[in-house]
Formats: C-alpha cells, structure tokens, sequence
C-alpha cells in the first residue's frame, strides 16, 4: 500500500509530540486518509495491530 506522504508527515510529527510528552495535535485530514495516518502511528509507536502493548496516547494528549 502506498501512503501519502503528507498523511505519513503528519503521523510522525503526531508520534514525536507523543514522545516528548507533548500535547499532540491531529490534523483535519479526508476519513479515507484515517487508516494510513493510524498505520504510521502504530508503527512509530513500535505498537503491533496483533498485539496491545500497554502503550496508550491518552496521557500525552491529557485525557489520563
């Protein structure tokens, strides 16, 4: 599958706020374009769609 790459941007930019614990923002973006953005963050995370591995975006995004 071939990810655009401004969706693939905006990600890893979501995925670097989330490690540096700050607040991180999801930009507006097409429904179609949900699925790849989801994909890049798992794979930033180092998470696995198979396998849940505690990790959870909701204390940096203040929800915790």
């Amino acid at each position: 599958m071939k990810f655009d790459p401004q969706t693939v941007a905006h990600a890893r930019t979501f995925v670097n706020a989330l490690r540096a614990g700050k607040p991180a923002h999801i930009p507006a973006m097409p429904f179609a374009r949900w699925q790849e953005f989801m994909t890049t963050v798992h794979s930033g995370l180092g998470a696995s769609a198979d396998a849940d591995n505690g990790s959870s975006v909701y204390p940096a995004l203040g929800l915790a």
